[in-house]
């Protein structure tokens, strides 16, 4: 039998044609296919990359809380009037009512407050803002039993022996940081109280000087609670960009959702474990770039270039999510100046100049601010610090750095700044703003302002001496009538100057 060449040919031809096809499909279906696994693994990658930054965010955050729990205790407790009256017999009402009461539960709503020895026996006890009977806390005491020990034993480690007594170990300062050094004889944790999560703070009352006599030695312990309420989470859901931050249920905890954390060491029944609703750059990839996927399957030239213009646009939208998060590591989300951070860091860098030059720093105390807040509502206060903040950034302009140290606490950065009388009407111009009553929601809000400010380096060679003296004028400046500038070193107030 005859083969036609022709036929074999065409044959040849068709099975070419058919090979190409199949081997442009087999490299469409390949490329899509690497594409497609390319894609759900970087989806993969930033899911887990974000929650894993979630997750230490929201660690901090609580140990952020706890540490300000300890502060606003040790403001009481490391005071000499406040030794004075533990080591009485009895302690005396106005004590409870002008500390305890219209302090520490006015202001910071700790919903246990007290004080007891280092064998558990508590000798006052307040509870929800009422006296109650001293015996009232020992159930409470029971379950933070491994804080009392902690705590006793801390105080104990930090005590030196001295003629006619003990003295208190001093901490060691460090320039870098804005807090003063507290003497580490405390014990804090998180807490399952009365069915709500609180953050427990155990702390043994001391004397300011540090000096403790032999007689009064043994530790009176102060414990403080104070519940992590759903207002606070809302807080710190808004501050950590997260949503819906809540303490877990039994079945959540039963489940194991995806973003969570545990929090605390919850000695008896914990650690407790607290989830959100995570912000998770997934969903956004994948609706970006799932035509392009599709694209790919069925045009591969084409689909390259798509593909590469969508990757830019990925790109180009990760790079501005991670400018974003830079600017806000720096930035206060409130009133869009400077936050803690991003001042230090700038305090720092004009510290380190070489050759050093001059240069002003600037604290500044909204007056009266806190009745904002109780009058009309947090909207209000956020609203006054907005346009306060705003104020000052127009009276900087680019000559210096506008920061929001947290409440209403401002700090201004002036580099190069040799002439006093520039500063000091910088200083005035603040607390003039500050006075400018705010229109928010049909209302006039009227604040006043404090300011206190010093110069490098005449009043400080480092960061820690410099705040220092700034927040000293501060201090003088409210001292001597608020709304006013005092420049640091005339904290008697002779200079000051009045807006």
């Amino acid at each position: 039998m005859r083969i036609d060449e022709g036929q074999i040919s065409g044959l040849s031809g068709s099975w070419m044609i058919r090979g190409i096809h199949a081997a442009c499909a087999v490299f469409v279906v390949l490329f899509a296919a690497s594409v497609f696994l390319v894609l759900d693994y970087s989806v993969y990658q930033a899911n887990r990359a974000g929650l894993a930054t979630e997750r230490k965010l929201v660690q901090q955050e609580f140990k952020h809380q706890i540490n300000e729990v300890v502060k606003y205790q040790a403001e009481l407790t490391f005071r000499d009037d406040t030794f004075a009256e533990v080591t009485k017999p009895d302690t005396s009402d106005a004590f409870v009512k002008q500390r305890l009461l219209d302090w520490l539960w006015a202001d910071f709503g700790f919903s246990w407050m007290v004080l007891t020895d280092d064998r558990h026996r508590s000798r006052l006890t307040v509870r929800n803002g009422e006296k109650v009977a001293a015996d009232a806390a020992d159930e409470l005491l029971f379950w933070i039993d491994d804080l009392l020990y902690e705590a006793t034993q801390n105080y104990w480690a930090e005590l030196r022996r001295r003629d006619g007594g003990f003295e208190l170990q001093a901490q060691p300062s460090d320039r870098d940081t804005l807090s003063a050094p507290i003497p580490y004889i405390h014990a804090a944790d998180m807490r399952m109280i009365n069915g709500s999560l609180s953050i427990v703070v155990v702390q043994a009352v001391v004397p300011k000087t540090g000096f403790i006599p032999t007689n009064s030695a043994q530790p009176v312990l102060m414990v403080t609670v104070k519940p992590i309420s759903a207002k606070m989470l809302d807080v710190m859901s808004a501050r950590l960009g997260i949503g819906n931050l809540h303490v877990a249920s039994e079945e959540e905890e039963g489940e194991r959702p995806g973003a969570f954390t545990p929090v605390g060491n919850g000695f008896t029944d914990g650690p407790y474990m607290v989830v959100w609703t995570p912000n998770s750059p997934g969903p956004y990839i994948w609706r970006s770039a799932s035509p392009s996927v599709a694209v790919l399957a069925v045009l591969a030239a084409f689909a390259m270039a798509f593909i590469g213009w969508r990757f830019g646009a990925l790109v180009r939208a990760l790079q501005k999510s991670e400018s974003i998060n830079r600017f806000m590591a720096k930035h206060d989300t409130l009133t869009g100046v400077a936050n803690r951070g991003g001042f230090e860091e700038a305090l720092r860098r004009e510290v380190q100049r070489e050759p050093p030059q001059p240069f002003a720093i600037i604290a500044v105390d909204l007056d009266k601010f806190k009745a904002v807040n109780d009058q009309h509502g947090h909207g209000a206060g956020d609203a006054v610090l907005k346009a306060i903040a705003s104020r000052f950034a127009a009276r900087v302009g680019d000559r210096g750095i506008v920061a929001r140290q947290g409440g209403d606490e401002f700090m201004v950065l002036i580099p190069d700044a040799t002439d006093r009388a520039e500063i000091t009407a910088l200083a005035n111009g603040f607390v003039y703003d500050a006075q400018v009553p705010v229109v928010a929601d049909d209302l006039l809000l009227a604040i006043g302002g404090s300011a206190g400010f010093a110069f490098y380096p005449e009043h400080g060679r480092n960061v820690r001496d410099l705040v220092h003296a700034a927040d000293e004028a501060l201090y003088a400046a409210k001292n001597g009538g608020r709304n006013r500038a005092v420049v640091a070193g005339d904290v008697s107030g002779a200079s000051t100057q009045v807006a």
